[in-house]
């Protein structure tokens, strides 16, 4: 007896028969159906109502909208690709007080487009249908609410001291933006993709972009294209080299390549930028967490040396870290400390998404004597002074739980590849949230560049994104090496 085969086609969450018009079925296809038609109406009243350039622009976008949709995994490559280029700026958009104008770039124009495609893909039901909790997701949301609280706070209760001359609401819009656009990368990178060979497609696009920024730095930045402190995405790279290195046993041509390119890390940001203490804070704090979360023994060994090589080499470590920072006026960062405490006790909610400038203006020389920074060059000075206290905790809550949340995860995880990324994705966590003491690369500040440093910060969030990912798709058939 012969049997008829139902031909079916594999989804992230299981197969789905094709030919069976299951209510399930019936309803995606009315679902999509009822899009097209309200988009087609849509499409007619604005036709009328514009002009034929704009009706142009319409058809290009919704056609780019739905190739991007399409080939969404191949947007996500694509982007963390090219995101550290500054490039494509536009036109200002907001003048922050101090006569400057400032437009956006290709980092947080495309990021938004591609989130606006996800949300899209959310609300339509075709993203993977395999989901997981995280760490990340329960902070991050109590940390997004509280800042448009913040927002609204601040506008609704101004400080009547404070002249609002220099005050732009777009400003406000701004940094309210590039919160968001932050957490949308790690939640869009999180749980869009299907299955391990994007996985891995995406993963080594993320470590290319990062390693291109090492190979252009080694070769004295030759290449005009390059990210704002570059050697910020140097310290993923060599934490995923040294999480490779140490989870591969035996001395191969792969082990020792990865030693050589974490060797040549340390000599470019460590040894040759040593003056830059943010670059060699991340790096060695990094480093520090792959090697004590891999191997303890290695660590102590490691550490004792380290701290030898400290003794012996202070004379020049004084010269080149301690008084070149004075001279450049990098100890001015403890008066902001002290002036972003200041703020938080004063201001229970604080001053407000991107008041910084504004309050200080009064504040440093009327009230405190503090210093004429318009901003706390700090990531947690910064939301100390604008989110307050509450804010302050509500942030080191995503820091931290999603830490500890990839820690369990990591020790669950038998697959090589996906541990050495989680791994590297921890170190690359701490070494960030080291430096982010000294200055904003987490979450940038409008009147710091925030709109061109966004190209390097928004790492961060896809690394950690990725590695969320990596846990969500550890279960599945793939390829176990590195």
């Amino acid at each position: 007896m012969k049997y008829k085969k139902t031909e079916t086609r594999q989804e992230s969450g299981g197969f789905r028969e094709e030919q069976q018009w299951t209510p399930e079925r019936i309803s995606a296809v009315t679902r999509n159906t009822l899009v097209i038609l309200l988009f087609g109406v849509f499409l007619g009243l604005f036709t009328a109502a514009v002009n034929l350039y704009y009706v142009a622009a319409a058809i290009f976008g919704a056609v780019l909208v739905f190739v991007t949709a399409w080939h969404f995994e191949a947007a996500i490559a694509l982007y963390v690709l090219v995101a550290f280029i500054p490039w494509g700026e536009t036109p200002d958009l907001a003048v922050g007080g101090s006569g400057v104008g400032k437009g956006v770039f290709i980092s947080e124009i495309m990021l938004g487009f591609l989130l606006v495609v996800w949300a899209g893909k959310y609300f339509l039901r075709s993203l993977p249908k395999m989901r997981i909790s995280s760490g990340f997701y329960v902070p991050m949301a109590l940390y997004l609410a509280y800042c448009v609280l913040n927002v609204v706070n601040s506008l609704l209760f101004w400080d009547v001291h404070v002249n609002k001359m220099f005050q732009k609401p777009q400003v406000n819009v701004i940094e309210l933006g590039l919160h968001v656009l932050s957490a949308g990368a790690l939640i869009m990178i999180a749980t869009s993709v299907s299955n391990r060979k994007w996985l891995r497609i995406i993963t080594l696009s993320l470590i290319a972009a990062c390693s291109y920024n090492l190979f252009n730095t080694a070769i004295g930045n030759r290449i005009p294209l390059e990210a704002p402190w570059s050697s910020l995405l140097i310290v993923m790279t060599a934490s995923y080299c040294c999480a490779v290195a140490l989870h591969t046993r035996q001395w191969n041509a792969k082990r020792i390549g990865c030693l050589a390119v974490v060797a040549l890390s340390i000599v470019i940001v460590v040894v040759l930028g040593i003056s830059w203490v943010s670059g060699w804070l991340a790096m060695l704090a990094a480093l520090g967490t792959v090697v004590f979360l891999s191997n303890r023994k290695l660590f102590y060994v490691t550490a004792v040396c380290v701290s030898i090589i400290i003794l012996v080499a202070w004379p020049f470590l004084h010269a080149n870290v301690v008084e070149q920072s004075k001279t450049e006026g990098d100890f001015d960062r403890f008066s902001l400390m002290n002036s972003a405490m200041k703020y938080a006790t004063t201001f229970p909610l604080g001053v407000g998404l991107g008041n910084y400038r504004t309050y200080n203006s009064f504040y440093y020389g009327e009230k405190w004597g503090t210093t004429t920074y318009s901003s706390a060059h700090g990531t947690y000075s910064q939301h100390l002074a604008e989110t307050g206290i509450p804010g302050t905790v509500l942030f080191l809550g995503i820091l931290v739980q999603g830490f500890l949340w990839l820690k369990k995860n990591y020790h669950r995880i038998s697959d090589s590849f996906s541990r050495a990324y989680i791994l590297a994705a921890m170190g690359q966590m701490v070494g960030i949230s080291a430096a982010a003491i000294l200055g904003d690369y987490i979450i940038p500040t409008y009147h710091n560049g925030g709109l061109i440093t966004f190209s390097t910060t928004v790492y961060s969030w896809l690394i950690w994104g990725l590695a969320v990912a990596h846990v969500r798709l550890a279960g599945t058939s793939g390829s176990e090496c590195l």
